[in-house]
């Protein structure tokens, strides 16, 4: 799976899950509330962003919501 649809997928899955919105997530993990607008946009991020971004949400996923898998549709 490309990476930005797998950061894409993780954040939809975790948006819907916590009732909170795309722009808070982008702000709490890259202090930039527009920053995954901006990959969903077309545009891009460096592999550390990635990376960062993957352990947040795996550091903070809910409990009572399984990892996303890659064929799973939010």
């Amino acid at each position: 799976m490309e990476l930005t649809k797998h950061l894409l997928r993780l954040t939809d899955c975790y948006c819907a899950a916590r009732c909170v919105s795309e722009a808070t997530v982008s702000g709490l993990i890259f202090k930039n509330s527009r920053t995954i607008a901006r990959v969903r946009s077309g545009g891009d991020i460096a592999t550390r962003n990635y990376t960062k971004a993957v352990k947040w949400f795996s550091q903070n996923w809910p409990d009572n919501h399984d990892w996303p898998t890659a064929d799973v549709v939010p």
